[in-house]
């Protein structure tokens, strides 16, 4: 199945969850509701690798939840672009595609490599201006 083709369908379980619960999907909602399940799959995260509570559950179930809540993240990405009027194919399609050739560019030697993102280091002034 391709992504536009999964956003629709989601766009739709999700439309019948608003009615449902009598929620108004409004773009703000989808947004919280996106940070919420970036939350959600935060602490699975956590608790799966051993960072956090795992609330008496086995590695299996551990699994599991941190399994659901990368769906329920990336549902609401799709749910939030769509809501947005965001191609999601297109736009991984410029924003990461172009990537791919620059890497491969670099990897054969073609490409220049990255700038050093340091500080610069401190002079003898700098350090005397903060006494």
């Amino acid at each position: 199945m391709e992504l536009n083709e999964w956003s629709g369908r989601i766009e739709g379980i999700s439309a019948a969850y608003g009615e449902y619960f009598a929620v108004e999907r409004t773009p703000e909602w989808v947004l919280l509701k996106l940070t919420e399940e970036v939350g959600e799959l935060t602490q699975a995260y956590l608790a799966s690798s051993g960072q956090g509570r795992n609330r008496g559950k086995s590695d299996d179930e551990l699994r599991q939840d941190l399994e659901g809540e990368v769906a329920d993240a990336f549902a609401m990405i799709l749910v939030f672009a769509r809501s947005a009027g965001i191609d999601i194919e297109s736009a991984l399609t410029t924003k990461w595609l172009p990537w791919e050739k620059f890497h491969a560019d670099r990897a054969a030697g073609l490409a220049p490599e990255p700038l050093a993102h340091r500080w610069p280091e401190p002079s003898d002034d700098d350090s005397q201006a903060s006494s």
